[in-house]
């Protein structure tokens, strides 16, 4: 579909409002649910041309009464959380979710085997709903990745980083997220299929490092540490209550090539270029 009104459900947060401004760029009406107040989300959302809507994923009669008002429907909350919602969806209407590629990398653990069978859900209930399997995400303030860690650089004189300096990463700009989302929508072809969704190319831990180094005018030093040893003194640390720039679970997983699995939808955005554009939109110590 190309046109009609489009709910997006957590229009609250960063990447929901880039799917805002991108739906909105394409001439289409937008409902913009958002569960959390956050200061200036409901302004954002209607700065960015789209309707805002106080809705709860769990408030079912809410959300059937949102969704027979709109064309199709996007939910940017990860399937853990959003499946419910393929039950509710009006016979045939387009819908995206968002699952995580990791479920193609390290399907036996515990968060990726729920997630597909969340996955499996979604299909049940809504077959003609496509599913994205985004890469890392990284490109705004707190994506919990890029940004965490561009930010530790800029603290600390010292930076672990784990040893298979080799594995290699394919990140996702949150803005060119967004614009895949939007296409997953409108291309009929993508009905009712699973696609990774993944930065235009592929890069090895260490440059990854150094190019978010280089992007945050960081001083650190970068150093190769044993990643085994590293993930299991990040999960004592967060045991002990401490949030650390990089999980134990990432940490544990970064001798792992973390590629885009299958079909796979690229952006166009050049790594150097969208952390150029994320250190801008981070604070100075």
């Amino acid at each position: 579909m190309t046109d009609g009104l489009v709910l997006v459900v957590g229009a609250g947060g960063a990447l929901g409002l880039e799917i805002v401004n991108a739906l909105r760029a394409s001439g289409r009406a937008v409902i913009g649910a958002y569960r959390t107040v956050r200061p200036g989300a409901v302004e954002a959302i209607k700065g960015a041309g789209g309707d805002p809507l106080k809705l709860d994923l769990e408030d079912a009669s809410a959300l059937r009464e949102a969704l027979t008002k709109a064309d199709a429907a996007i939910f940017t909350p990860i399937l853990t959380n959003s499946a419910p919602a393929a039950r509710l969806l009006p016979p045939g209407q387009p819908a995206v979710f968002f699952s995580s590629n990791n479920v193609a990398i390290d399907p036996q653990a515990e968060v990726y085997a729920r997630l597909l069978q969340k996955e499996a859900e979604v299909k049940a209930a809504a077959p003609q709903a496509v599913i994205l399997r985004p890469t890392m995400i990284y490109g705004y303030p707190g994506d919990g990745n890029l940004a965490r860690l561009m930010a530790s650089m800029r603290r600390s004189l010292a930076t672990p980083i784990p040893a298979a300096a080799k594995a290699l990463q394919q990140p996702v700009y949150f803005r060119d997220l967004a614009r895949i989302a939007v296409r997953a929508l409108d291309d009929g072809t993508l009905s009712g299929e699973t696609r990774a969704a993944a930065g235009p190319a592929s890069v090895t831990i260490a440059a990854l490092y150094a190019a978010a180094k280089q992007a945050s005018g960081a001083k650190t030093l970068l150093v190769p540490v044993p990643t085994g040893f590293v993930a299991k003194a990040a999960e004592t640390v967060e045991k002990a209550g401490l949030k650390l720039p990089v999980s134990a679970a990432q940490l544990s997983r970064a001798g792992r090539d973390k590629l885009p699995q299958g079909p796979v939808i690229l952006g166009e955005t050049p790594l150097t270029e969208g952390l150029k554009a994320l250190a801008e939109t981070l604070p100075r110590p």
